[in-house]
């Protein structure tokens, strides 16, 4: 290796270190920490931390909270991931023309993604509330009688949750989807329009392929990230009625900080982590390029 590569090997170490160190120090040792703790029965109020294996990990699996929450959890990701992904797509394909006030449709958009999960539950729980809530005064109007839909009773509540969250993070897929639509090659759209295609075949046959990546991009994303909700569900209702919309991250959270089972409430985190990891990757080798199979 001659002096001049060395120099640049020995510059781009110097210039990775900070980064190295600080990703190891809160991402990877809370990581192994994390672990560890699983490994015990660690009980806040307890000086004794006997060693338990994966004795967590057993109870883990043969909890039937454990279970109820992983069932509310996987349909909130089957109901968010592609309603949420065919919104924001679609915003993103009205957003993409050229028309006035394009830019203000898309500040309006992106807007409700920039507010914290605190705040936006806290707006729409007024607005799901059964007496004085504004989406049963509007359904009123519409409906020209009273209406009482009670949006946070155990058959309602789930659905709730997803149409709050897809109305709070749809902005942010949309801006990522328009940037992808706008590298689509216009001369493949007027080819196709000359030799008569219409727009949802020229949809589907060039605008679809050609953002796949970012479409995989998206969808991954949207799963791991709906597979932790928590805001929404603690702030609206704490995970009732009944259970019917306790998620796995906030019986964690009940485990570790309601019954300080830090150990226990560790374990659901890395089932969690097992079970987000193959999921994704199972849609990661299902959707991704034909290119990148081999």
């Amino acid at each position: 290796m001659n002096p001049i590569a060395r120099g640049q090997g020995k510059a781009a170490i110097w210039f990775l270190l900070p980064f190295l160190i600080l990703f190891a120090t809160f991402v990877l040792f809370p990581m192994a920490y994390g672990f560890w703790i699983s490994l015990h029965k660690w009980h806040v109020l307890s000086k004794d931390v006997p060693f338990v294996g994966m004795q967590n990990y057993g109870n883990v699996v043969q909890d039937d909270l454990f279970r109820i929450a992983l069932i509310r959890t996987a349909l909130f990701v089957l109901m968010v991931v592609p309603l949420g992904n065919i919104v924001s797509l679609a915003f993103a394909v009205g957003l993409n023309q050229n028309f006035r006030g394009v830019t203000l449709f898309k500040i309006a958009f992106y807007l409700p993604t920039l507010l914290s999960v605190a705040v936006v539950a806290l707006v729409w729980r007024w607005m799901y509330s059964v007496e004085y809530g504004l989406l049963n005064h509007v359904l009123s109007d519409l409906a020209r009688n009273r209406v009482q839909v009670p949006w946070l009773s155990s058959q309602w509540v789930m659905p709730s949750i997803v149409l709050l969250s897809v109305w709070w993070g749809a902005g942010g897929n949309m801006l990522v989807y328009l940037a992808a639509l706008k590298a689509v090659p216009k001369e493949m759209m007027e080819a196709a329009s000359l030799d008569g295609a219409s727009a949802w075949k020229r949809f589907w046959r060039i605008v679809i392929p050609t953002i796949k990546p970012v479409l995989l991009f998206c969808l991954v994303m949207s799963i791991i990230g709906s597979f932790q909700v928590f805001g929404q569900s603690y702030i609206l209702t704490g995970g009732g009625p009944n259970y019917s919309s306790l998620t796995v991250v906030l019986y964690m959270y009940q485990m570790g900080f309601g019954q300080y089972q830090l150990g226990y409430a560790s374990a659901v985190a890395y089932v969690l982590f097992a079970i987000v990891l193959v999921f994704t990757l199972v849609v990661f080798r299902a959707l991704r390029p034909d290119g990148a199979k081999r």
